[in-house]
């Protein structure tokens, strides 16, 4: 798995989430449906290489969205949950 030193703005999504800075460390990927709507997901990591699940919900007019990188507001996830 990669570490927090190894990622940036170009291979990785970089938020800022209660004063931290997480990392994702994959692609987010659609994970299941929620209701009817889908939604992504993408483990992350922080400056001490703590890991998350990021979860991020689409947009109301997904269905219309052909490129993937508008289909979610990417720099806020609707979850942040540390696994570690």
């Amino acid at each position: 798995m990669k570490t927090f030193s190894d990622l940036n703005e170009f291979n990785s999504t970089v938020i800022d989430f209660e004063g931290k800075t997480l990392k994702t460390t994959q692609d987010p990927y659609i994970d299941g449906v929620s209701g009817e709507r889908p939604h992504y997901k993408a483990t992350a990591v922080d400056a001490e290489n703590n890991e998350y699940i990021l979860v991020w919900d689409v947009y109301d007019e997904y269905e219309e969205i052909t490129d993937e990188s508008e289909m979610c507001d990417w720099y806020n996830p609707i979850g942040v949950t540390l696994v570690k």
